[in-house]
């Protein structure tokens, strides 16, 4: 299969599949590039647009536009972000549900643009999840009456588990519904059935389509607790997920291996409003130990949720509750595996088809290593409004390939490395993140109040990164803001781009250096000190309309949540600096949704 020719399909309740134009090729300018596709695929509120190129020559740019279907005026949005040597991409942010939006895309090229320029396509987003209307209500009580439900089941239908507990679990193999009528498994009444299982899963789909798993417990100490494989357009929601087999790459929900579905496209993934966690483990210290932050504690499941060896693309996790796992989320389905793809492969997509990524809205904490691993493969990844705590890194982009990543409004506080990995020992060039409008609190401590170890920002090696962006951040630190080491002449760090952001420290050390800045092995300003912003900027460069003060941040515990979450409100406080002193980004922060020079949270 063409993982490119993806099927448009629109129906209600199911998202919108990528709408691809071709247009013919022209070949009357040697040098002139020219729009070759665009492909869009809508989610809840974002959306995503793809653009193949021909004939180009890595000094091209476009802008893309937008608006509602039947409005007359269009907006900015963000610009379109290189992957590879033919195609850039771009997210869309804040908009309506259910909608369409007209998209006008625009070519620049110093040398020409040929064909049609610009380009007019469009995109329409996902209406809000609900359970369908089922053709077929099967109400089951026990084991038995599962097994039998699911030999017989068919294309709408709606199995009701009652309460009580499934000792064997749930197996589906090569079963499901279809796209106008999923097959349901949910709850009979207001409590959650219990499945147990065994060492190939608490709940096992393999080769499935069109499945919602609907408040249902899975708790399986024999293996994982939701395990899908082979399978696509496959919904979790409302689930208590937890305690699942510790162990190393033990998962309570794992997605693997859309490489073997048969037929439909892979991917279309929706984990909404589920509870993740591991209540039953030995407790992580404040350093994240003991042992290694990589390893599980005794008792501890490793991941949260995993999608590995190619789930597919078109993933949405949105507003579940995850903690007591090694990492919290790890979505990008390889950590650096072979091939690493380049900047200049000409189509990254049709070896590693990982694609528009939502993480939105979780809450995630008490992880031992990551809150969100993004290591591995991924285009247009989109990290929104997550309020992450505890953890050894926040989130993890070490490394990360091809872009681009959008991590926007996010609320970090409680890591003890960073809130961003970026060091790895893994080859390859990491590249395209861009860091916007994200509240970073270094965490309190009970002894040493300031740790030599922990930092807001930490740019470390072995890495091969450039291309990163932080703009219209809070830094609020307790050591160094930015903090880095890089002594290894085969590593370095280099093309960010630091500005606008407020940043703050209460470091108290002798002499108070507040930044350490990286960037290439031999370079006179690696490894350079600073104790001030103002030093910084003028040895630096970087961060030109920076502004140093505290932001005021509330820092009182959510409610809810135990407090080794280490989740704060954050909420910058009246006459805070961070208020109106943002710079607009082109459609991140210049909706009417979001005060344009506003850091607000």
């Amino acid at each position: 299969m063409d993982r490119r020719a993806m099927i448009t399909r629109s129906l209600a309740g199911w998202p919108t599949r990528v709408l691809l134009v071709l247009a013919a090729v022209s070949f009357s300018s040697l040098a002139a590039a020219e729009i070759a596709a665009v492909a869009s695929y809508g989610c809840f509120e974002t959306a995503g647009v793809d653009l193949r190129l021909q004939g180009a020559t890595f000094n091209e740019s476009a802008i893309l536009e937008y608006r509602r279907a039947g409005e007359t005026a269009w907006r900015r949005g963000h610009d379109f972000i290189r992957y590879d040597g033919n195609h850039m991409a771009t997210s869309l942010f804040w908009l309506s549900r259910d909608t369409v939006y007209d998209l006008r895309v625009t070519l620049s090229d110093p040398d020409g643009v040929t064909g049609t320029n610009p380009w007019l396509a469009s995109v329409r987003t996902r209406p809000e999840f609900t359970l369908p209307t089922p053709l077929r209500v099967v109400q089951v009580a026990d084991q038995a009456g599962l097994d039998a439900a699911v030999a017989g089941l068919q294309p709408g239908d709606e199995i009701r588990l009652a309460a009580g507990t499934y000792p064997q679990g749930l197996r589906l193999y090569e079963k499901g519904g279809s796209a106008a009528h999923p097959a349901v498994f949910t709850s009979a009444g207001g409590e959650r059935p219990l499945l147990r299982g065994d060492a190939d899963g608490g709940v096992q789909l393999e080769g499935c389509a069109f499945v919602v798993l609907d408040h249902l417990e899975v708790h399986n100490e024999l293996g994982d607790g939701v395990y899908v494989r082979g399978s696509h357009d496959i919904t979790v929601r409302r689930c208590y997920i937890h305690d699942s087999r510790p162990g190393d790459y033990t998962a309570n929900l794992a997605i693997v291996h859309g490489d073997e579905v048969r037929e439909g496209t892979p991917g279309l993934f929706l984990i909404l409003d589920n509870i993740i966690g591991d209540d039953a483990h030995d407790p992580v210290d404040e350093d994240q130990g003991p042992g290694a932050t990589n390893e599980n504690n005794p008792g501890q499941c490793y991941f949260g949720i995993l999608l590995y060896y190619q789930p597919g693309p078109f993933v949405t996790i949105r507003g579940n509750r995850i903690y007591g796992v090694v990492d919290g989320i790890h979505p990008c389905a390889d950590e650096g595996a072979d091939p690493v793809m380049g900047p200049d492969e000409p189509d990254l997509l049709a070896t590693w088809w990982n694609q528009n990524l939502d993480i939105q809205d979780n809450l995630i904490w008490d992880c031992k290593d990551d809150c969100i691993e993004l290591d591995g493969h991924m285009v247009n990844g989109r990290v929104f409004r997550n309020r992450l705590g505890k953890c050894e890194n926040a989130l993890s982009a070490a490394p990360f390939y091809a872009g681009p990543l959008f991590v926007v409004r996010n609320l970090m506080h409680g890591f003890h490395q960073g809130c961003l990995k970026q060091n790895t020992g893994v080859s390859g060039l990491s590249r395209n993140v861009l860091f916007y409008h994200n509240t970073v609190l270094e965490k309190e401590r009970a002894s040493p109040a300031h740790c030599g170890d922990e930092h807001c920002l930490y740019r470390g090696e072995p890495a091969e990164q450039q291309g990163f962006v932080y703009l219209n951040n809070i830094f609020s630190a307790r050591h160094r803001v930015y903090n880095g080491d890089l002594y290894d002449g085969g590593s370095f760090h280099r093309y960010d781009r630091f500005d606008y952001n407020l940043m703050y420290s209460t470091r108290q050390d002798d002499p108070p250096y507040v930044y350490k800045w990286v960037c290439t092995d031999g370079d006179p300003l690696n490894n350079s000190r600073y104790e001030t912003l103002a030093a910084f900027q003028a040895a630096v460069g970087q961060e030109p309309h920076g502004l140093w003060g505290d932001p005021l941040l509330q820092t009182v515990l959510l409610d809810g949540l135990p407090a080794v979450s280490k989740l704060p409100g954050l909420w910058p406080g009246a006459g805070s600096p961070a208020l109106d002193a943002a710079v607009p980004i082109a459609g991140v922060n210049d909706s009417k949704k979001i005060s344009p020079r506003r850091r607000e949270q």
